[in-house]
């Protein structure tokens, strides 16, 4: 029996972007490290060297900087990291080198696992995400012009109907509230929760890349009832 096992993972780098490694591991050795190291959303150094005869960098060292494995003990924080990591996975095989980009996601994370738990937080996170892919939304919103357009990024006053209105004023309302917001009265209900994000969804479809077909998304929607 072989002892000595292989696997591709995706890591999102600060120098280099969005890359793919050849990762070996030891099942007897490493186990448990490799669980821990590897395990999606977590932050790593590596050392990664190139062989000549094979098409993939691999790993030659990990070490674990932070680790979304206490995620698995709060099935809410669980299901909102395991949603973003499959958006991430869709949208960050596009970038190249981003440091501010990279530094976002990782402090977003970090700070994600020691903050009081929100039920907005993917929202505002997708929101402001948009600003390293050169489309964050323009929040001129008004009495006026209180309808959001996903082609133009901003809000207009094209005629649209009441549950329309109200979803564009809501996504107003996350563009202006920082990452972590403190303001316990200003969230979206349930029932428009899951409408706001498929409109973020739609959004980014439309500016950044097709993300349809996440297979988190019907989970996460059942959780955060």
């Amino acid at each position: 029996m072989h002892t000595d096992h292989k696997m591709i993972v995706h890591i999102f780098t600060s120098e280099y972007g969005y890359k793919s490694y050849m990762h070996y591991f030891s099942l007897q050795k490493n186990r448990k490290k490799h669980s821990l190291s590897l395990h999606p959303m977590s932050v790593v150094e590596l050392v990664a060297e190139q062989k000549n005869n094979v098409s993939l960098e691999y790993i030659k060292e990990v070490r674990l900087i932070h680790t979304s494995n206490p995620y698995e003990f709060d099935v809410l924080k669980s299901s909102v990291v395991q949603f973003l990591n499959e958006v991430l996975l869709k949208i960050l095989c596009q970038c190249g080198c981003d440091e501010d980009m990279y530094l976002y996601i990782e402090n977003s994370l970090v700070n994600f696992q020691h903050k009081e738990f929100s039920p907005d937080f993917h929202l505002r996170f997708l929101l402001h995400l948009t600003k390293y892919f050169g489309c964050f939304p323009e929040n001129n919103y008004s009495e006026k012009y209180k309808t959001f357009n996903y082609q133009t990024a901003c809000f207009d006053d094209n005629g649209s109907n009441p549950a329309e209105t109200e979803i564009s004023a809501w996504i107003h309302i996350l563009l202006k509230q920082e990452l972590f917001s403190n303001d316990k009265e200003l969230k979206p209900p349930y029932h428009l929760r899951n409408k706001i994000l498929q409109s973020i969804l739609s959004y980014y479809t439309m500016h950044i890349s097709n993300i349809k077909g996440l297979k988190s998304l019907e989970v996460l929607n059942v959780i955060l009832r």
